[in-house]
């Protein structure tokens, strides 16, 4: 099987576990928002403040755990208890100190929760963990398995909290701390992860070489939540808690983008590191096809935002969809940078993915002071695509150093220029507005029809290639030859076989032997091999660092 399918055949299985199970996810968006009502913000903003404590008290090993469990040169048995040390010491210290949360000013809505955050914060940790190690492992069906299992129960808890229990908040919360705790548990069964654990024999230079790429990454984590989720905090602190609440529930349709996406990369992880070969072509081709298919998403996703809001949250949250618009093109830029974010990954310059993230971070927050008390959660939106536009941008010129990844800067402005166009005309509710981004959504699709098919060539079968007509395919026929080679006459043929049979042959030329002439052509036979062996022993060092189409 070629990268190209094994990347199509990864994806797939994590589309059927992790698709269904995060859809479900955020189809519960209307069931939790009749349910919690104004509370909703707030629970999300507990959510998203155990989802930046995460990295702050694991050291993001979960990272490490993915790099390295899936590079072959590592024992994963020191990778796996490397982890789970550090994870489980992390957890130890946040509960200890998570009385102390409460009190820092701004935090104050952590009062009486802040055990719980560090519960969560424990059992997603662990859950997370022993996930990527299983994937890792290449075990991607029983990692498909426990996703769609762990997303059912939290489904099932949840409405358990909410309805029957009313437990409002605190339900929200157990309604994920214990379908994760349950999910690390099962994983720890079928995947017989027990027998990954020594800490007799441990390998240090192991956990020092984690450790060394897991810590920058640390900050890359929290940079990227400031740019991702502080707009909701902010937009809660600036313009009250019922802003705040329409504000997340309008951030759940673009989701529907980054579930996608994420999908994806999940895949892309595991042939970005085991694949090494054409490293730089792989990484441009699957770039192309990656962008068209994030900005025809993100086109249909604007064309039907506002029924999406309405189908997905409960009556008094439907005003939000006027955010969608510019949440999905800042979402847009995210998954593009998210996508050379795994050069640094392949590279392991986890330095460099931290810069260009607080970089995008510490815009975000001078925004969105500038821009939340003029214009509100549209400000907010504002902050985060710029913010994410400006890390796309780095990343693209920076990651040349490692991958260089091909860029067509037309194609890209075309897309985001018609796209944000779109997001122009919906929010500003021209007239006709559903006409006009119905025709751009269109052109869209027009414009990223070919590097689709394109990546289509590579997965489909011959057969199957042949039936298709050449303009779905892409595919130019090759034209018949004008004229049929030359027969060759029997004295020819002759010295032909007098060539193949003999390891010095004396091909004759008008009665003569003319050894000059063959010695020329075997001297030119033999560099040309020699150079080919070059040229493949070249290719093994460099290939993936100098491509041109």
């Amino acid at each position: 099987m070629n990268k190209y399918k094994t990347l199509i055949s990864n994806t797939l299985i994590f589309a059927i576990g992790t698709f269904s199970s995060k859809i479900l996810t955020v189809l519960m968006t209307r069931f939790n928002t009749a349910a919690l009502g104004s509370d909703f913000g707030t629970a999300s903003v507990l959510q998203d403040m155990g989802n930046v404590l995460i990295p702050l008290f694991s050291l993001q090993i979960v990272d490490g755990v993915t790099r390295f469990g899936l590079d072959k040169r590592y024992n994963k048995k020191d990778v796996f208890t490397v982890s789970l040390i550090v994870t489980c010491a992390g957890s130890l210290v946040l509960l200890c100190l998570s009385p102390l949360l409460g009190k820092i000013p701004g935090l104050e809505f952590m009062k009486g929760r802040s055990t719980l955050v560090a519960v969560f914060v424990f059992t997603s940790s662990l859950r997370n963990m022993c996930s990527q190690f299983v994937r890792a492992r290449n075990m991607v069906k029983l990692y498909t398995a426990e996703g769609i299992f762990t997303t059912f129960t939290t489904v099932i808890f949840t409405l358990l909290f909410l309805y029957p229990l009313k437990m409002g908040v605190t339900g929200f919360l157990l309604g994920i701390i214990i379908p994760d705790l349950i999910g690390s548990l099962v994983l720890f069964w079928l995947a017989d992860l027990k027998k990954f654990v020594r800490f007799r024999g441990l390998n240090h230079l192991t956990s020092q070489q984690m450790l060394k790429y897991s810590a920058p990454l640390i900050p890359n984590k929290v940079a990227f939540w400031i740019t991702n989720s502080s707009d909701r905090i902010m937009v809660q602190s600036i313009n009250g808690k019922v802003l705040s609440s329409v504000f997340a529930a309008a951030y759940k349709v673009p989701n529907l983008i980054t579930i996608v996406v994420n999908i994806f990369l999940d895949a892309w992880q595991m042939s970005s590191i085991t694949e090494e070969k054409g490293r730089a072509r792989f990484f441009t081709k699957v770039f192309y096809a990656m962008s068209a298919v994030i900005f025809i998403g993100s086109s249909l996703v604007i064309l039907i935002c506002r029924p999406l809001m309405y189908i997905l949250t409960a009556h008094g949250f439907h005003k939000g969809w006027i955010y969608i618009p510019m949440l999905v093109l800042a979402t847009a830029f995210s998954c593009l940078a998210s996508f050379l974010g795994t050069v640094y990954m392949v590279e392991k310059h986890s330095i460099n993915n931290m810069v260009t993230t607080i970089i995008a971070a510490v815009i975000n927050i001078v925004l969105n002071l500038m821009l939340i008390p003029r214009f509100g959660p549209q400000g907010a939106a504002t902050a985060t695509l710029v913010a994410y536009f400006v890390m796309f941008i780095i990343r693209v010129f920076d990651t040349r150093r490692f991958i260089r990844v091909q860029f067509n800067p037309i194609r890209l402005a075309v897309d985001a220029g018609t796209l944000a166009l779109e997001a122009f005309l919906m929010v500003r509710n021209v007239p006709k507005c559903y006409l006009w981004c119905t025709l751009l959504t269109i052109f869209m699709i027009v414009m990223n029809f070919r590097p689709l098919m394109q990546s289509v060539r590579k997965v489909l079968p011959t057969r199957i290639l042949a039936k298709l007509p050449t303009w779905i395919t892409g595919e130019k026929k090759e034209a018949a030859p004008k004229q049929a080679l030359k027969t060759l006459t029997k004295e020819q043929l002759e010295e032909d076989n007098d060539y193949t049979r003999s390891p010095s042959p004396k091909l004759k030329n008008n009665g003569r032997t003319n050894s000059h002439s063959h010695n020329r052509y075997a001297t030119k036979r033999d560099n040309r091999l020699d150079n080919e062996t070059h040229l493949k022993e070249k290719g093994k060092k460099d290939s993936h660092r100098f491509y041109k189409p």
